[in-house]
């Protein structure tokens, strides 16, 4: 496998400890780990289980701007993805939208979204969401600061208890509109109005506060903004609840969002849509085109008041001018409702209780806060003056300090850090979360680079979490030891690529040499996929840990042994640990592609070479291994690249041993690095790291001493019965071995004596 490039190198996931499972509201089909959306029907799920659309993730801690440390992360759009944050110096709770860096990109959403922030930052009704801050990140991510909320969203209580009350529909649409009221008389239409932007919050009454969420999609309608800096046809919305003007790219006024809030009210009395169709564009056309039915056959049996009806079919008319003239008037038309009713309060949205009220950010704790920055700027420069000797000292002090260490080791990744220089600091066994960002070019992913620092030559163990719809590659890079100065360059010890995409990477007894080792780690296509360029995903969360591979009384394999070249030597008379890697298959078509699964282990054998040689090997309990003899191997490869050629038909892969429960023993033949095997886990049954162990026999005399070793290390290890099967194997392999009274000695002395011949 061709290593990645290193010159042009430029927010993870833990394995679950415990799966839930939860029937889809639709289809009832059984789902997995929380999804947000339903595999099977499409079905919106977030917030339906405490997994879908929530990660108390591994950035939590990470810090923005210098101000907003992450927590959790609450939900993702088309546009972002929204953390709750604490301001560290303010120590409040907050929500942070964050726009995806790769849709930063476009000057047109990075417009919208700025516009985003300077128009609802000027609107302070109760039933509105408050915005306190924005700003731009150094990667050219956008951010907008705003108040956490303590509820649930309108979809999240439709999903989990259906229709409502009427009564409870009316006060939610009423403040609603007193939400769009404030927004209209500014210029402001929302454009999306529908239950996932409709926030409900528990007041001490115990009725349902509503707040109006995402602004993201509103247009100013002043005159300065006509020509519409998204263009005038751009479709925007949900079409469940899409205006006809809406639908059909027309310019809109305020009366559109009215129109929207009809057909929420429709939703919540009915628990249907005002619309049902098999795909988007047909609902968006019904609304055009087709009148809404009435409550008796959306919902025949529920007695629904025929002033809400009448209320609610006003506002769906297809004409603007027929619906309301603005939102106060169509709010005090609900309102007169409610009270010829007689309506009193009691139904509410119980709140996760996660963080105190007390703790929640406020806009007087904005104003407070922006007053005390004012006068600390007045006193900065006298404060300055009066410390700047001692503080320079400490500075100083502690820099010469961190030089002396090389630098604090990370346990979060810090972004930049896509070349070398830019490297993460880290220490073996602390674990790392990483995040896959924005790809750097059409054709490159986001890089992660880290750095370790040995003071000995040692042999480690990389472990990296799977992401899902990506395939994460490791490469492993140490500077050449031979070269001095500016001539010393970093070569590459093993790219790690051996899982398909979705699945972890892990390698065991990777030998680095004393000196910085760098891990970097970046998103591509797998060697069974065709050529694309790098996926894109809003930020792909991992965790790296490096540790040091353990020891044990046996040496341990070393790698990279995934070639002939490259293989193992297993000492004379030495038995040998190894580790299972990721199951590869044999393709020909790719048969020169580099892995570290497969491992090759070549015997050190004394001169004049004896005649007979054999591999024994135990595999890892439970599992089952593949072994083929190297030449056999060696041979198919050699064929595989003659048959790339035209005409050529592909070459039959070499039969493999099959090894599991009881040891193995598997003659060999001549390579052209002497008598070697290579060995691979037969399926994935058995996880990456598990310990195997091997050694080589053979009819020289001392050529059984490698299985003594090897049955007496299986005592050590309480498997007894492992051990005798490896004595047997080689007595009777090896018959004439002048090392055979020594093994039935071994034998007899465990109460084992000759076995009866048939």
């Amino acid at each position: 496998m061709t290593a990645l490039p290193f010159e042009n190198a430029s927010l993870p996931r833990a394995r679950p400890a415990v799966s839930q499972t939860l029937p889809c509201p639709k289809c009832q089909k059984p789902l997995e780990e929380g999804p947000n959306f339903c595999p099977w029907c499409g079905e919106d799920l977030r917030g339906l289980s405490p997994h879908s659309a929530t990660l108390s993730g591994p950035w939590a801690g990470v810090l923005i701007d210098g101000r907003y440390r992450l927590k959790e992360k609450l939900g993702e759009g088309g546009m972002g993805t929204v953390y709750k944050v604490e301001h560290v110096r303010m120590g409040k709770v907050l929500a942070l939208k964050v726009l995806r860096p790769e849709v930063a990109l476009d000057k047109q959403l990075k417009q919208r979204f700025q516009q985003e922030a300077r128009v609802v930052s000027r609107l302070s009704h109760t039933n509105t969401i408050q915005v306190f801050d924005f700003g731009e990140l150094e990667d050219g991510s956008l951010y907008i600061a705003m108040e956490y909320l303590h509820g649930r969203d309108l979809a999240w209580t439709l999903r989990t208890h259906g229709s409502m009350s009427q009564e409870r529909a009316v006060s939610i649409g009423s403040q609603v509109l007193a939400s769009l009221s404030e927004a209209h008389e500014q210029g402001i239409i929302h454009r999306d109005i529908k239950p996932a932007n409709v926030m409900l919050i528990k007041r001490k009454d115990d009725e349902d506060l509503v707040k109006v969420l995402d602004f993201g999609i509103a247009k100013l309608v002043v005159d300065e903004q006509r020509k519409d800096i998204t263009g005038v046809s751009d479709f925007l919305g949900t079409p469940a609840y899409m205006s006809p003007e809406q639908a059909q790219g027309e310019d809109l006024d305020a009366r559109s969002d009215l129109y929207s809030v009809g057909a929420l009210l429709f939703e919540l009395v009915t628990g249907r849509g005002v619309f049902l169709g098999p795909n988007p564009m047909s609902i968006v056309t019904q609304h055009i085109t087709d009148m809404p039915p009435r409550f008796s056959d959306a919902v025949p049996g529920k007695p629904i008041s025929q002033s809400l009806e009448q209320l609610i079919r006003k506002a769906l008319a297809k004409r603007p001018e027929d619906r309301f003239a603005n939102a106060d008037e169509m709010r005090k038309m609900l309102e007169k409702v409610r009270r010829d009713w007689g309506y009193t309060s009691g139904e509410y949205t119980p709140p996760p209780n996660d963080v105190p009220t007390s703790r929640m950010a406020r806009r007087e704790d904005f104003d407070r806060f922006e007053r005390s920055l004012r006068t600390r700027r007045v006193l900065a420069p006298v404060v300055a003056l009066a410390v700047l000797g001692v503080v320079g000292a400490g500075a100083f002090f502690e820099y010469k300090q961190q030089e002396a260490r090389g630098g604090v080791p990370r346990v979060v990744e810090e972004e930049p850090n896509n070349v070398p220089a830019q490297a993460n600091r880290n220490a073996l066994g602390l674990p790392i979360q990483g995040m896959i960002g924005a790809p750097l070019s059409e054709t490159q992913s986001d890089r992660d680079l880290f750095v370790f620092d040995l003071s000995a030559p040692t042999p480690l163990t990389v472990d990296l979490t799977a992401v899902r719809d990506m395939n994460l590659v490791i490469e492993v890079l140490q500077f050449d030891g031979n070269a001095k100065g500016p001539e010393r360059k970093l070569q590459s010890l093993l790219l790690l690529d051996d899982a398909p995409t979705g699945e972890g990477e892990h390698v065991d007894g990777l030998l680095a040499q004393a000196g910085p080792v760098y891990l970097r780690i970046q998103e591509r296509a797998y060697f069974t996929e065709p050529r694309r360029p790098p996926r894109e995903t809003t930020h792909a969360p991992y965790r790296l840990l490096v540790t040091q591979t353990p020891t044990s009384t046996l040496p341990i394999e070393i790698e990279p042994n995934d070639t002939l070249q490259t293989a193992t030597v297993v000492p004379i008379g030495k038995a040998m640990l190894g580790f299972t890697g990721a199951v590869v298959p044999y393709i020909p078509t790719h048969a020169e592609q580099r892995f570290s699964s497969p491992d090759f282990f070549v015997a050190e054998v004394p001169d004049p070479a004896p005649k007979s040689v054999a591999a024994l090997i135990l595999a890892p309990p439970g599992g089952g291994l593949t072994v083929v003899d190297a030449s056999a191997f060696e041979f198919w490869e050699a064929k595989s690249k003659l048959s790339l050629e035209p005409g050529q038909a592909e070459p039959a892969l070499p039969t493999p041993s099959m090894v599991s429960g009881r040891p193995g023993l598997i003659g060999l033949t001549r390579s052209s690095r002497g008598f070697a095997i290579r060995l691979q886990v037969s399926d994935g049954s058995v996880p990456s790291g598990s310990r195997y162990a091997l050694a080589f026999v053979s009819d020289a005399p001392d050529g059984l001493a490698s299985a003594v070793q090897l049955a007496n290390w299986l005592v050590q290890q309480d498997r007894a019965n492992e051990s005798e099967d490896v004595l047997r194997l080689v007595e009777e392999r090896f018959a004439q071995s002048t090392q055979i009274p020594q093994i039935r000695a071994l034998l007899a002395a465990r109460g084992q004596g000759p076995r009866e011949q048939p």
